[in-house]
């Protein structure tokens, strides 16, 4: 392979599907911007039913979409290519065409009986993401998520509440189709060089073209819009519209699915907040319900404690499973640790050793049972993934990850998983991955870097909390062990020569150095120094 500094990794995580993963230290912040999405959908209730004209949901919908879409292409003058017209007419119509049913909710149910059937959303999703994105969801979030749903019908559902038939199978209807959005577009993601405004664009622009023919056919144009109904429908297209879905669909590429489908309790939660401010007070049950409702929520972002092993004192011998141990890098990193005094189970189809400190331990990657037997007998305090295929096969990289990481969060171990560069920001660029950069990530790669990011995206929703992500630089080859190395955080580095490379001899350094003294990143990147 070129030694280039513009050429990938020899396996890196490159993306047809984005993954623009924050640092730890930009989550919060990131989880504050995505849930003003589902905050903003939470004034439906209120604009729909004070300001703006009854009997016309699908009016309500089209102004809220079409305005909105039209503006997102004007500001970003990016059109669909290729494939993506067609995905971008699925998702406007799963994430957008469905609105009327919400403004139909509105309607006909009282006291917002149909933002407890929004709040079901998360199980939705997370039934949708097993199918789709292969995602098992945990016990932990699944019970916040049932959680959620009974806090908001404590807060909305009183004695007194009218069930109407076709309000509960509109409100019904909307929660499906946007939990199914959810899920295709946290598949999908956006092409290369697409940010989430255009995304937002599209469509908004395709539910809103949806919306055209039946509105005009079925309702028309409310005969009488006066100040607030302007005011209204100005707040639903801007705020409700374009911000909150370029908002939302960012969000949904840069955090766990688990975590962002719970955000969509906010919505009940504010028209509740809303009623309060507009003198309605809550019952005791109504008040414990917003209680575990917003409990839910914060819940839903954290990830649940589990046992550690007991790991040596500080400066003493770990045991270590290296998972791929017969590879470029696997190899180098049992050699590492070996040399350094740790003892190395080595995990491979035919593994070999010469080695006092490395027992082999001959192991089929592909069969899930024998990965967690492997792992449960090597009394391992930390298990490193150094796994790669090629031809690519993207199904079994996530699945032996999740075993790896299922198996590690049952015994309280680490986690070193050995991806690729392409999950790494591109410099003077951070919302850039390096895998949407054409220059590092060619078109006959995609497939290999899809893989590599996809792996990632598995580790950032998983419940473990033990795990850490190293990205090597942009050229990874065999070379010299120098011991000598400049660690950075997740975006790429060059060296003093202005290439992006490093030997696997000392890239293996740099993951045994991780592994006697963490860092603290969940994802970091080391480049030769």
């Amino acid at each position: 392979m070129s030694s280039s500094a513009h050429r990938p990794a020899t396996a890196p995580p490159g993306i047809h599907r984005p993954a623009t993963v924050p640092p730890a230290s930009h989550r919060p912040a990131t989880v504050l911007l995505t849930a003003l999405a589902p905050a903003a959908w939470g004034t439906t209730y209120v604009v729909t039913t004070e300001l703006l004209p009854a009997g016309h949901p699908m009016f309500a919908g089209l102004m809220r979409a079409l305005p909105a879409g039209l503006a997102g292409l004007a500001l970003t003058r990016v059109l669909p290519r290729g494939e993506w017209w067609w995905k971008a007419v699925v998702l406007g119509m799963l994430n957008i065409g469905g609105m009327p049913l919400l403004f139909v909710a509105a309607e006909r149910l009282p006291g917002g009986v149909a933002a407890t059937l929004g709040a079901a959303q998360p199980l939705l999703v997370a039934a949708l993401a097993v199918l789709v994105l292969r995602d098992r969801p945990t016990s932990w979030r699944l019970a916040w998520g049932v959680l959620g749903v009974a806090g908001v019908g404590l807060v909305v559902l009183g004695p007194g509440a009218r069930l109407d038939a076709v309000g509960l199978l509109a409100g019904l209807g909307h929660t499906a189709t946007m939990a199914g959005g959810v899920v295709l577009t946290r598949r999908w993601g956006r092409p290369a060089g697409v940010g989430p405004l255009a995304l937002a664009g599209w469509q908004l622009t395709v539910g809103g073209l949806l919306l055209l023919p039946p509105t005009l056919a079925f309702e028309g144009v409310p005969q009488r819009i006066d100040a607030g109904a302007a005011g209204g429908y100005l707040w639903l297209g801007s705020m409700g519209g374009l911000i909150a879905y370029t908002l939302w669909f960012r969000g949904i590429a840069t955090l766990p699915v688990g975590a962002t489908a719970p955000l969509v309790l906010l919505s009940p939660l504010v028209a509740t907040a809303i009623g309060v401010a507009r003198g309605e007070s809550l019952s005791l049950a109504q008040t414990c319900g917003f209680a575990l409702s917003l409990a839910a929520l914060l819940a839903a972002q954290l990830n649940p404690p589990h046992r550690r092993r007991s790991t040596p004192p500080m400066n003493s011998p770990l045991t270590i499973a290296v998972l791929g141990a017969t590879g470029m890098v696997g190899s180098r990193i049992t050699a590492e640790a070996a040399a350094r005094g740790h003892r190395v189970r080595a995990l491979a189809r035919k593994p070999a050793s010469g080695h006092p400190a490395v027992t082999p331990v001959p192991l089929d990657a592909t069969d899930p049972n024998a990965v967690r037997r492997a792992l449960t007998d090597s009394g391992a305090h930390a298990v490193v993934l150094t796994l790669r295929t090629y031809p690519v096969d993207e199904d079994f990289l996530l699945g032996a990850t999740r075993t790896v990481l299922d198996t590690a969060a049952g015994l309280g171990v680490r986690v070193l998983v050995i991806g690729g560069a392409g999950a790494l920001r591109t410099p003077g660029d951070p919302d850039l991955l390096l895998a949407d950069n054409p220059a590092y990530v060619p078109e006959e790669i995609r497939p290999v870097a899809a893989a590599g990011v996809a792996q990632l995206n598995a580790c950032l929703a998983h419940a473990h909390p033990d795990w850490t992500y190293l990205s090597p630089p942009a050229l990874l080859e065999p070379g010299a062990r120098t011991g000598r190395y400049r660690r950075g955080t997740d975006t790429l580095l060059t060296a003093a020569d202005g290439r992006s490379w490093i030997s696997a001899e000392d890239l293996a350094a740099a993951a045994v150095d991780e592994l006697e003294q963490p860092g603290g990143e969940r994802h970091f990147t080391v480049v030769h120094a």
